[in-house]
């Protein structure tokens, strides 16, 4: 089988090996010499001491190299090498999207009898133009969705139709592509016209990666956090009890990717419900991974310790500001770094910006969080890390095609 390639691609050509897209990565940060030598080997297809085994594909070098040469995508080839060539080891099972048992479906086997009668009712097939797609992360958390801010959204969809950022972020593209014809299909039995997405990752996938993947979605994809912005500035949405203080933002990695007017949304909206944004020291193209990255290198393949490190270095920065709120608009980022605060008890409490927003316009939102990241933590516990220390390695088997109810 031809070997695919990221959606954008890396140009070699216009490349000059300067290493800033290394020395100046907010994870890596690694000195001029070393990273033009990583840039060099990491281009002639050799191992690397550095990069293929610490980087998050944040997306960050992407920004910050100079001649536009997309350094992220480079690395997602190189990883997706590695994966034909060895898989990955045994423990990643765990983190797969299609898996029956996984980090989610576990959290969401736990959930009370609400919660998961809700997430049944958005895996209606019928048909229907205009949905809120939620996303992976948002149906693992969907209290988030029980706001006045989201009213007359039809909200449609399954952890069965995840739309594979995990698999593009790792670098397994032939994965990416079989998501991407499971949900050219799943659309088309929905016959839907409009897309709304909460979810930035999403945003970026269904607008700028499976489309690179030959299939074809005959609908609008919307962003949705502007509509709730625009509802707010034009007074659809009416803030009655302003919030008071100061909040942090933990970036999304794929806001990035949308750019900077995206970025300021978030930013507009905690304003608006009366909170002032207090800026992390790596922020907006800069900014930390929530920590879940920290285990997206193959050889890496979700390791506990990985995870753990990149999640502390969020949580300490988002300290550092002094906020009273840290404030993600990426329901994962929400639950990571709530995971996070289990074990590391430290900094302002985590929100979902539209558990803000809901305060804001009056309502009473609960925050069932805390039980939530333990049940996230007890799955990992029991259900992967007695295959930390495993040799055994893993191959993602054919995603299995789940018939409309």
């Amino acid at each position: 089988m031809e070997s695919l390639k990221p959606a954008k691609q890396f140009n070699a050509e216009a490349c000059t090996r300067c290493g800033l897209c290394f020395s100046e990565c907010p994870v890596m940060n690694l000195p001029a010499k070393r990273a033009r030598e990583e840039i060099r080997r990491l281009i002639a297809g050799e191992a690397t001491k550095h990069v293929l085994r610490k980087c998050t594909s944040c997306f960050a070098c992407d920004h910050i190299c100079p001649e536009s040469c997309n350094p992220t995508e480079l690395v997602l080839q190189r990883w997706h090498e590695q994966y034909r060539r060895k898989g990955l080891p045994i423990r990643a099972r765990y983190y797969s999207p299609h898996e029956m048992m996984n980090f989610r479906s576990y959290v969401v086997s736990r959930m009370p009898a609400e919660e998961r009668e809700l997430i049944r009712s958005w895996a209606d097939h019928s048909p229907c133009e205009e949905i809120l797609y939620p996303g992976c992360n948002i149906i693992t958390a969907p209290f988030i969705t029980r706001t006045r801010a989201l009213e007359g959204m039809e909200i449609r969809g399954t952890l069965d139709y995840c739309c594979g950022e995990t698999y593009y972020r790792m670098g397994l593209l032939e994965e990416v592509q079989k998501v991407a014809r499971r949900l050219e299909r799943y659309f088309k039995t929905l016959k839907v016209k409009r897309v709304n997405l909460l979810c930035t990752a999403g945003c970026n996938m269904f607008m700028n990666v499976l489309p690179a993947y030959g299939v074809d979605f005959d609908f609008e994809v919307r962003p949705y956090l502007p509509v709730i912005l625009g509802k707010l500035e034009s007074g659809e949405l009416t803030v009655t009890n302003r919030l008071h203080g100061t909040a942090t933002i933990q970036e999304s990695c794929y806001g990035k990717q949308l750019g900077d007017e995206y970025m300021d949304v978030p930013r507009r909206i905690l304003e608006l419900i009366g909170l002032d944004v207090v800026e992390q020291k790596k922020r907006r193209r800069h900014a930390l991974c929530c920590g879940i990255a920290g285990g997206f290198p193959p050889d890496s393949g979700y390791h506990i310790a990985d995870i753990t490190r990149a999640t502390l270095k969020s949580l300490l920065q988002a300290r550092g500001t002094g906020a009273d709120y840290t404030v993600g608009y990426c329901a994962g980022c929400l639950q990571m770094l709530s995971v996070g605060r289990l074990l590391f008890p430290i900094g302002a409490p985590v929100y979902h910006l539209l558990e803000l927003l809901s305060m804001a316009i009056g309502e009473r939102p609960g925050h069932p969080m805390r039980w939530r990241a333990s049940a996230f933590l007890a799955g990992v516990l029991r259900q992967q890390a007695p295959l930390t220390l495993s040799r055994k390695r893993y191959r993602i088997p054919e995603i299995p095609v789940v018939p409309p109810r």
